[in-house]
């Protein structure tokens, strides 16, 4: 059973998906919950929703930063189910987070509690495919994606990718999330790689920074992760007049661009 992967193939049939990333918390919950609203009008496929930790070391300053805020704010791992149960959303939440949080959580209890908030996925940054067996108290709760690497060698991430549920998530280059340089030939090479063994979703992330790379990005791919350029957005204008146009503005541009890939 992989429920998330269900729902983005259906998505996928129409155009290429489009995925933010979005701190739990930040800039606080309830306009956290504002943006997420915005996310999904304006056309998401589905809102990675990051759990904010005190050392994140998949993510560049840009995440970290507004982690650090959201757990100034009092916002735990429990916060983020009790909160989100309150709404409901068309389409799939994934959670992003780091091993420790979800083992000490208990692997099982947390599945439960977040797939009753909404959320079809789990992406645990700092678990390799080796860690795969960690997770098997989520298996058939939420789907479970892998990350894979264009630094990785071709075979390691065919097995990724037979592996992985929902999609792999492929970190498109050398680097934390905000900070990688995207290696499109790179990309390229593994996804044509994994197309011919494996019928998996493939979305790059960690380094999408406008609606023009994500447009030739997808070109190749089945959509893209997009996460620091809009919290960078959300940290420079928050507090402005226009800040929620602006932003849904900035996440329909993003849909638009993806539409023409």
């Amino acid at each position: 059973m992989d429920p998330l992967r269900d729902v983005l193939l259906e998505r996928r049939k129409k155009h290429k998906l489009f995925i933010p990333y979005l701190t739990f918390g930040y800039p606080d919950v309830v306009s956290f919950c504002e943006l997420l609203r915005i996310c999904e009008e304006e056309g998401a496929d589905a809102i990675e929703v990051g759990i904010p930790h005190s050392d994140p070391v998949a993510d560049g300053p840009v995440i970290q930063t507004t982690s650090f805020v959201a757990l100034k704010q009092g916002v735990t791992p429990r916060t983020v189910p009790e909160v989100l149960s309150r709404f409901h959303f068309s389409i799939p939440l994934i959670a992003m987070t780091y091993g420790n949080i979800v083992l000490q959580y208990g692997v099982g209890k947390f599945a439960k509690d977040y797939r009753e908030a909404g959320f079809l996925g789990l992406i645990v940054a700092d678990f390799p495919l080796e860690a795969w067996e960690f997770l098997e108290g989520a298996r058939g709760v939420l789907s479970r994606v892998l990350l894979a690497s264009v630094t990785s060698p071709l075979e390691r991430v065919r097995r990724i990718a037979e592996r992985a549920e929902g999609f792999v998530y492929l970190v498109s280059g050398k680097g934390v999330t905000g900070k990688a340089e995207v290696d499109f030939q790179a990309i390229v090479e593994r996804v044509t790689y994994v197309k011919h063994y494996v019928p998996a979703l493939v979305l790059p992330g960690f380094g999408i920074h406008s609606p023009d790379q994500a447009e030739y990005i997808a070109a190749c791919t089945d959509g893209v992760i997009v996460g620091s350029a809009l919290l960078e957005y959300i940290i420079e204008h928050r507090g402005e007049k226009d800040f929620v146009r602006g932003f849904a503005d900035l996440i329909q541009a993003y849909r638009e661009a993806l539409d023409r890939a």
